[in-house]
């Protein structure tokens, strides 16, 4: 996705309909990384002739490269190698294809075969290899998390990635290539990125918003956010050719009132003539962590930091040793902690693909501890690129294609059910309608929105007080004082009311409900 580019490659192709199959088409769009158009292309191809290995091999290859449906890769490359033709690389596509459906045991055959005779991806393929054992391990002691996708007024037919969250939970960002954004289709089939804003009330999400002014109608990216939502990370993908195109770099945004203000570059310092493509900041602002590909790193992204002296400008980058792979280590968040950094690589312990880690940072001394695998089903053998945490850490943001979807990645909100929180606490009066009179005796039922009964609570015999706690939801609430009829309310309990430390709520109740 950051290396889009908008050049009107396929005008001809858009613009022109075929009556016949042109396997020229097919080829073309596959040249182009055009994996969208391909597979529709080759799909055509397999009509006039189902078992022809080059359209078999081909459109295996474009499911493996896109998030239309993945598990169709399996059929076209097992049909490609059924065929009495063959490709040096197909097995090593084959086996990554298993892998991804999680069928480690015909994973490893395939790349066990290639590995005998190994092609171009061999580095790869000897990584696929150690991952199949290694997610195998992972899998069988899966984390208690449960996943919800933010349905169809945040999520669309297109990618939808990289959600930012602020530490209150109230905000989020994320980015996504959706039809309505700025700007015509590019060279891959997708629309250019545009970064998007959700609100959350602790009961409801709104729907998606783009931005405004931020966006263009080339590409940008949110890749990090502060924790209070004042201020976000942009990448620009704005390469037209030019040497001072906006390309690879790290800008910022600043949020003033519920305006995003124009983008700026990051001061001298992170910035360089290579990939910058991902940042955190520290909530003092004196640390910023990010991923280059710069030279000098131990393999392709690294994750470096940057301190701020005392005359306001960034000091010199240091390349965090210890986090970096021969592989990629990118999109680095620091948690609401201010020492739990999250960060995804294909270079450590993990199921293939990129994972999720997080690490333990000192900031006094600076040093970190060991990367620790997030676990499945979070991390998967397809890539898990971020992660964002509110500060209760119950919940987090992530994307990721999964089945029941609405198309490509979309936005998951995940609950960590292993983790509890104080339930909210309430101080409740009942009074009188008309008199405002404290009502002394009686007492509450509450029912959940199953209508199961979850607890009787009586008023303190001192003040008439009902103390009631509830986790998040909406209850049936039955209030019976003596001397009035039964009443009966709906309460919905916020899930930002659990961080206040104590909720007053005043109920009236009438003499009589006609």
């Amino acid at each position: 996705m950051r290396l889009s580019i908008t050049i009107a490659l396929f005008t001809v192709f858009f613009g022109q309909a075929y009556s016949q199959w042109d396997e020229r088409t097919a080829k073309e769009f596959f040249k182009r990384t055009n994996y969208l158009m391909a597979i529709e292309e080759y799909k055509n191809g397999l009509k006039i002739d189902p078992n022809k290995f080059d359209y078999n091999f081909k459109i295996g290859i474009c499911y493996l490269r896109t998030n239309v449906d993945k598990k169709a890769a399996v059929h076209h490359l097992q049909k490609a190698y059924d065929n009495p033709k063959s490709n040096a690389e197909l097995t090593y596509f084959l086996g990554k294809a298993y892998m991804l459906n999680l069928e480690f045991d015909s994973a490893k055959l395939y790349l066990d075969q290639y590995l005998e005779k190994p092609g171009k991806y061999l580095v790869e393929a000897a990584l696929l290899r150690a991952n199949c054992d290694q997610a195998i391990e992972i899998m069988k002691n899966p984390i208690n998390i449960s996943f919800e996708n933010m349905g169809k007024r945040i999520n669309g037919e297109y990618p939808d990635y990289n959600p930012f969250v602020t530490k209150d939970e109230r905000v989020f960002l994320f980015t996504s290539r959706r039809e309505t954004g700025k700007g015509n289709i590019e060279f891959d089939g997708y629309y250019p990125s545009d970064i998007y804003e959700v609100r959350f009330n602790g009961r409801n999400f709104s729907g998606a918003k783009n931005i405004g002014s931020v966006n263009t109608s080339l590409d940008e990216e949110i890749v990090g956010i502060l924790d209070d939502g004042s201020k976000m990370f942009v990448y620009l993908d704005h390469n037209l050719g030019r040497k001072d195109d906006p390309y690879g770099d790290i800008y910022m945004s600043t949020k003033k009132g519920s305006a995003w203000q124009r983008r700026r570059l990051i001061e001298e310092g992170v910035n360089t003539s290579h990939m910058e493509i991902s940042c955190s900041q520290s909530a003092d602002g004196e640390t910023l962590i990010f991923s280059s590909n710069r030279p000098g790193g131990k393999g392709g992204y690294d994750i470096y930091m940057t301190r701020k002296l005392p005359n306001g400008e960034w000091g010199n980058t240091q390349n965090v040793e210890s986090l970096n792979t021969a592989g990629n280590e990118e999109y680095p968040s620091l948690a609401p902690d201010g020492k739990t950094l999250y960060f995804s690589s294909n270079g450590h312990y993990g199921m293939g693909g990129m994972d999720l880690y997080k690490v333990i940072w000192n900031p006094e001394d600076n040093t970190w501890g060991d990367p620790e695998n997030l676990g499945y089903p979070l991390n998967t053998p397809d890539d898990e690129n971020t992660i964002c945490f509110p500060a209760d850490y119950k919940h987090a943001y992530v994307s990721a294609c999964r089945e029941g979807g609405f198309g490509d990645l979309d936005i998951y909100r995940i609950t960590f059910n292993d983790v509890l929180l104080n339930p909210a606490l309430f101080q409740t009066t009942i009074v009188d309608e008309l008199s405002s009179k404290k009502i002394m005796t009686g007492q509450i039922t509450v029912f959940n929105d199953q209508y199961d009964r979850i607890g009787v609570f009586k008023p303190n015999k001192n003040n008439g007080v009902f103390t009631i706690t509830l986790d998040p939801g909406t209850y049936s609430v039955d209030i019976e004082m003596v001397g009035y009829p039964i009443k009966n309310i709906s309460w919905t309990v916020s899930e930002f009311d659990y961080k206040e430390e104590l909720i007053k709520k005043t109920i009236k109740i009438p003499m009589s409900q006609e």
